[in-house]
């Protein structure tokens, strides 16, 4: 069996796993040390990373162990638990080892102790955190923190709040940090509204000052963001400094189209044929189209990474992937999320003309066909993001409608080309 046919059946496995009865043995081994009894366990979200392997997240209730003796001072009582059957993420003490099926391997540890990302505890600790990020003036008894976004393994948001003053804390993998602090300075100095940092990174931990404006998302939802000019999004992504060609290069969403397919077969797996078609249709358009030359580009440039302030853009977030690429693939990065909102929440009723609206502006900067083909690829990535609840029948509709964009921005695309080889032909 080829190699990448057999990562899939051990993906599939692994999904298979966590959603089973098998995990509450695993939990109960990771909670015994500290002194904690299983009380029950829920399945939470589920994050596939095609290639990387799977993992899950756990809502854990636990008891005190009669006469169990814990191993860790902290008060803090367990909430969530990780498992996952990515390669051995680290050496940690509180990381357990399961063998199941063979050579299939699983990982588990308690939240907020992730393996790989070290400066979690951290950046949910008041006591710890609180006058590094805000300064020494601020009280830690003052500090409300919530985790805001988390990617086992990968990263974190964390939110902190002390009265009325408020930080983000980006929470990465070892030695990430600096590189990050790096990108926001480099944006910052070219007049590039990138959050400002609140000092040097701890533990791998980014706090940033909360940058001004609204959400994109939210002005989409209210009105299908009428006050903003597709235009200015472009011109942002023109303004990126060309000191970011300088940064190492990550290839775009399109660029694993096929793998990322059958991330969306693991959740839609009664429309593998289907998917797989899809996949080889965007893969074999985008490798047909003009990519355009090398430039500055942002790399996960969509609504939920801009804020609005009076029809300009006030802060762009999440810069990380800031690197070398395509403005075809930023323009179709955001296209392609924008266009799955719809089937997210019933309020972006406005959704479709704007996205008309963005499509033909971006349409002047970039072919066409290419930004289509690219947008499928990017709406395809995300059917696998429907899954955070295994059987919800809403998640599977939304997972659909994702399916469903992706398949309809291919059908441009090839509508284009089509069109335009008619037009060379008849010349």
């Amino acid at each position: 069996m080829r190699s990448r046919e057999a990562r899939i059946i051990r993906e599939q496995e692994a999904i298979a796993y966590l959603e089973s009865d098998a995990p509450g043995e695993l939990l109960r081994k990771v909670l015994a040390p500290d002194g904690w009894d299983l009380v029950s366990w829920q399945l939470g979200p589920v994050h596939h990373r095609p290639g990387a392997g799977v993992t899950g997240v756990f809502s854990i209730v636990v008891q005190p162990a009669p006469g169990g003796r814990r191993r860790s001072a902290s008060p803090c009582v367990p909430t969530h638990a990780c498992i996952t059957s990515s390669a051995r993420p680290g050496s940690s003490g509180r990381t357990v080892l399961a063998h199941r099926q063979g050579t299939q391997e699983f990982f588990v540890w308690v939240h907020p102790a992730d393996p790989l990302l070290p400066g979690l505890p951290l950046a949910l600790d008041p006591a710890g955190m609180t006058r590094w990020a805000f300064g020494p003036q601020h009280h830690p008894a003052d500090t409300v923190v919530e985790l805001r976004s988390y990617r086992p393994l990968r990263r974190a948001v964390v939110m902190a709040r002390n009265r009325d003053d408020a930080r983000y804390l980006k929470v990465l993998r070892r030695n990430a940090a600096v590189q990050l602090a790096e990108r926001h300075r480099m944006l910052q100095s070219a007049g590039v509204p990138a959050p400002v940092l609140a000092g040097e990174p701890v533990q791998d931990v980014v706090a940033m000052h909360a940058a001004p404006g609204t959400p994109l998302a939210e002005l989409l939802m209210r009105d299908g963001a009428a006050d903003v000019d597709p235009e200015a999004l472009v011109q942002l992504l023109r303004s990126l400094p060309p000191a970011v060609l300088t940064l190492p290069v990550r290839p775009p969403w399109a660029a694993r189209v096929r793998d990322y397919g059958e991330g969306a077969v693991a959740v839609l797996p009664a429309e593998a044929e289907r998917i797989r078609r899809l996949a080889q249709g965007i893969d074999d358009a985008v490798r047909a189209s003009e990519s355009g030359p090398l430039v500055p580009t942002h790399g996960d440039f969509y609504e939920g990474n801009l804020l609005i302030t009076d029809g300009a853009v006030s802060g762009v977030l999440d810069v990380d992937a800031l690197g070398p690429g395509r403005l075809v693939d930023d323009l179709a990065c955001f296209l392609g999320h924008v266009a799955v909102l719809p089937g997210l929440h019933h309020g972006y009723v406005h959704v479709p003309q704007a996205l008309v609206r963005f499509m033909r502006a971006f349409d002047r900067h970039v072919d066409p066909a290419a930004l289509r083909s690219r947008a499928a690829a990017v709406s395809l990535t995300l059917v696998a993001g429907a899954r955070s609840r295994p059987g919800d029948e809403g998640e599977m509709t939304e997972a659909l409608s994702r399916l469903e964009v992706a398949e309809q921005f291919l059908a441009e695309a090839r509508a284009l080309r089509a069109g335009r080889s008619g037009r060379a032909g008849e010349r």
